[in-house]
């Protein structure tokens, strides 16, 4: 239960700050309460393993109460926050066996912690919402790796289909060369390199790997060595055992996504 005698703090989000702030903060001092719908902390920069198997799911996220037992962690969304009367409310979903419905509350706190995180911009594309991936949470990272392999699969299917068919059923687009879209495409490449060589070696030829990017160049924080040994990396070519050698992987710089169909 809430301390009557410590500072109330209240905590929205289970992100990098939220994570950062709770490995820190003295419990002894404060009342400590998390609000987020989600009841784990994810080490983001394993996503892109995660999404061609090359790291364990488990691997990623970090139960909340784990990183410290001394809060107390409620599973719901804040959905307004009123600094006049320093309450915030929430909603939670609450089931018993397959039935579920929204449970409304209010806290109380003296100080918030507003943690909440950010999400994959859009920039207002059309398609984007309908037909693209995200990369942002472990659910995001099951659901690529299950089209990747689903595309590999449908590929190798008696179907008799043409060259161009075959390419096009192989082809992923990344778009965005910063930090995430550049380590999922190298992920993607070594999936190629490892697995794709043991297990759909005869589809290989016909991957096609395209990073589009807006910007005249990739890694735009980095260093311009960092960025030439990147390109270098992502443009290898690779040989495949009896069959020649592929290079299936593409930077379109200073191009920008008008449209997803």
């Amino acid at each position: 239960p809430p301390s009557a005698t410590k500072e109330r703090l209240l905590v929205l989000g289970t992100g990098w700050g939220s994570a950062a702030f709770l490995k820190e903060i003295d419990c002894t001092k404060y009342d400590v309460t998390v609000v987020s719908p989600r009841n784990y902390f994810v080490f983001t920069p394993m996503l892109a393993g995660a999404s061609v198997g090359t790291v364990d799911f488990k691997s990623i996220p970090v139960p909340i109460r784990e990183i410290t037992r001394h809060v107390r962690y409620l599973e719901a969304a804040a959905t307004e926050i009123d600094p006049n009367t320093n309450t915030v409310s929430c909603v939670s979903i609450v089931c018993e066996g397959n039935s579920c419905e929204t449970e409304e509350f209010t806290l109380n706190y003296d100080r918030l912690i507003y943690t909440v995180g950010a999400q994959t911009t859009t920039f207002g594309t059309t398609g984007v919402e309908e037909y693209c991936n995200y990369l942002k949470q472990v659910g995001d990272a099951m659901q690529i790796k299950n089209a990747i392999v689903n595309c590999f699969e449908s590929a190798s299917l008696p179907l008799n289909l043409s060259e161009e068919e075959m390419e096009k059923e192989l082809t992923f687009v990344i778009v965005g060369a910063g930090p995430t879209g550049i380590e999922f495409a190298a992920e993607l490449l070594d999936f190629i390199e490892e697995d794709g060589m043991r297990f759909y070696k005869d589809s290989l030829k016909y991957v096609r790997i395209k990073i589009v990017e807006a910007a005249p160049s990739i890694l735009r924080p980095f260093e311009d060595g960092m960025k030439d040994e990147a390109i270098s990396r992502l443009t290898r070519k690779i040989d495949i055992e009896g069959m020649g050698t592929i290079q299936p992987c593409e930077i379109l710089l200073n191009k920008q996504v008008s449209e997803v169909t």
